[in-house]
């Protein structure tokens, strides 16, 4: 018997937008996929606020993922690395996803079930809600609703050009947060019609993974967001925003933008397209531009125009300023900084936890670090180098994407904060390649524990075995019965039916046991840890470490990549790391520190 059966007749669902008909899935579940949340963000409304979607006639079927959003093809598209770098997706992809345990469509009337909105991950330059559809997983044993959805990425989702503005524009229109802006309008049609499918309106968490963590920050910190979720879970986030100089200046310009801003991609361009020989031409050529030929000219670019000027690096991810502090959508400050005022964020409950060895995915295809045997088998180059700086860019990871805004909510007032660290890596032996070594608790190795895959159907490691499978289990057990008891009661407490040990909130108290450990029993299993982590104590740990103490060199490259290249330190003054070697026994120039590679 097949495991999904289309047209399930039980599914028919009618919603305010039209009639729509699922599918029958896994685990005594229906989807409905590739539903319109707005209207397609093409041609004038390209790089505009999205637009409420229109209604259909009929039944609609609901029965495939919408395509991805406008993106260079990698890993996450789970695609051959052969296609990489190649242009992939649509702007027309502003649709999300809604797994629910099977009901008639009375029964989902009636239901109100909690909602789980997820937020996929790919440095918001890559990725789909498709690659998740293991969220069903949660559904079908957890008796909750699960909502992904596709969000504009890159270059079309973040992009503030002063002379697209219209006079017409709303401040969204303005605020060049396009991708955040989707996200809150997918909120907004989850408020209007989740109830139709058996979801409750007033009881959804969002929670996402890396850039959806990241994501899951920008909503909480967006006045726009207000109103539509009610928890939030943020799987190994980043704080990382940009100020509009940084969006749409010059790179040269006393206020320097970035290599990726506006303007700078439009002087490539137009370089591209041969209406300017150099950037100078085309700086000259822009500042003679009517606005309104540059905004004709912008927004009738073709799509594989738009992303040629940028080289892909590690996965196919790409650097671009993301996440914008334009005063409307986010607040015109740092996101990190908007947590230390209760009154400027949404104050809901919130989880937030990182893997304890996440950088170790971005340092096993780094050359730096490993030798590629036969171009595709990664060898360390020196074991105790590789997991001295796993361990300090992890931990710089901890402090500054989870436990130092938990702290600052904390001490904002906002005291519904729990914290964690996902342990598990008990991947298997590999001759050579040491897999528990180069990846162990690995950035996005936690996504298939939170969403009960012991199937394997999410596993880009490929390490999940028949043998490591009664632990994985356990891990998964206890991360989904957290994550679903949170979303239906604002606390994970002790989990479903009190089964888990009780996991108590992050608190001031350093000597307190205030952070919960994800792992298996033969590695001391599911449990509450003292544990103290900032970026204070980070420098201060890296300035006394004794096993630098006879290489300086490599202790003031170690901060230079902490605290001065990573998207964790450039809050950081220009002379810091020069100051810091000078300290520490090295005078050589700064510029020789810098690594060839970072992902």
């Amino acid at each position: 018997m097949p495991d999904i059966l289309l047209h399930a007749a039980d599914s028919l669902r009618h919603t305010a937008l039209g009639h729509v008909v699922g599918r029958a899935d896994r685990h005594n579940t229906h989807a409905w996929l590739g539903l319109p949340y707005a209207q397609p963000p093409v041609g004038p409304l390209r790089w505009k606020a999205p637009r409420p979607p229109q209604p259909w006639a009929g039944v609609r079927e609901a029965l495939a993922c919408g395509r991805p959003a406008l993106q260079l093809a990698g890993a996450t598209l789970e695609l051959p690395p052969d296609q990489w770098g190649q242009l992939a997706g649509s702007e027309d992809c502003l649709t999300l996803n809604v797994f629910a345990p099977q009901m008639t469509s009375e029964e989902a009337r009636l239901a109100a079930l909690p909602v789980m909105f997820w937020i996929h991950g790919g440095a918001n330059t890559a990725g789909t809600a498709a690659t998740y559809t293991t969220l069903r997983n949660l559904a079908g044993q957890d008796q909750v609703l699960v909502v992904s959805a596709n969000y504009r990425l890159g270059i079309l989702g973040w992009f503030s050009l002063d002379e697209l503005t219209q006079d017409d524009d709303s401040p969204a229109d303005r605020s060049g947060n396009f991708g955040t802006l989707d996200l809150v309008a997918a909120l907004q049609w989850v408020r209007q019609h989740i109830a139709a499918f058996g979801g409750d309106p007033d009881n959804v968490t969002v929670f996402g993974e890396s850039a959806g963590g990241l994501n899951a920050y920008t909503l909480l910190a967006s006045p726009l967001a207000k109103g539509l979720f009610h928890r939030a879970i943020l799987q190994s986030p980043l704080t990382v925003s940009y100020t509009q100089a940084q969006a749409r200046n010059y790179a040269d310009d006393i206020q320097p933008g970035h290599a990726l801003s506006s303007r700078e991609l439009l002087c490539q361009w137009l370089q591209r397209d041969g209406r300017a020989a150099d950037r100078t031409a085309a700086k000259a050529l822009i500042a003679s531009m009517p606005a309104a030929d540059i905004a004709d000219y912008v927004r009738g670019l073709p799509a594989a125009a738009l992303l040629a000027p940028i080289t892909p690096g590690a996965l196919s991810f790409y650097d671009a300023p993301c996440v914008l502090q334009d005063g409307h959508v986010l607040p015109a400050m740092p996101l990190a900084e908007v947590f230390a005022d209760r009154g400027r964020y949404n104050a809901v409950p919130v989880i937030i936890g990182t893997n304890r060895d996440e950088y170790k995915l971005f340092m096993s295809n780094n050359p730096d670090y490993v030798h590629m045997l036969f171009g595709r088998i990664p060898l360390m180059r020196n074991r105790a180098r590789y997991q001295r700086h796993a361990a300090y860019m992890s931990a710089l990871w901890q402090a500054a994407g989870a436990l130092e805004p938990a702290s600052a909510m904390v001490a904002s007032g906002h005291h519904d904060v729990w914290t964690y660290r996902f342990d598990w890596d008990e991947q298997p032996a590999i001759p050579l390649i040491a897999p528990r070594i180069l990846l162990g608790a690995a950035h996005v190795l936690d996504v298939a524990f939170v969403l009960r895959d012991l199937d394997g159907e999410f596993d880009p490691f490929r390490c999940f075995t028949a043998a490591n499978l009664p632990g994985r289990k356990e891990v998964s057990d206890a991360m989904a019965g957290y994550w679903t008891h949170f979303a239906r009661h604002g606390e994970p407490a002790a989990g479903p039916a009190n089964a888990l040990p009780e996991w108590r909130r992050w608190s001031a108290d350093a000597s307190a046991a205030r952070l919960m450990v994800f792992d298996t029993n033969a590695d001391g299993g599911t449990r509450m840890v003292v544990h103290e982590n900032s970026l204070a104590s980070l420098k201060a740990a890296l300035a006394g470490d004794p096993a630098l103490h006879s290489n300086p060199r490599e202790r003031c490259e170690l901060f230079g990549r902490m605290f001065l290249w990573s998207i964790f330190g450039r809050y950081e003054a220009p002379n810091a790391l020069e100051a810091f070697a000078l300290s520490h026994g090295y005078a050589g120039p700064t510029g020789q520190l810098r690594p060839s590679y970072w992902p």
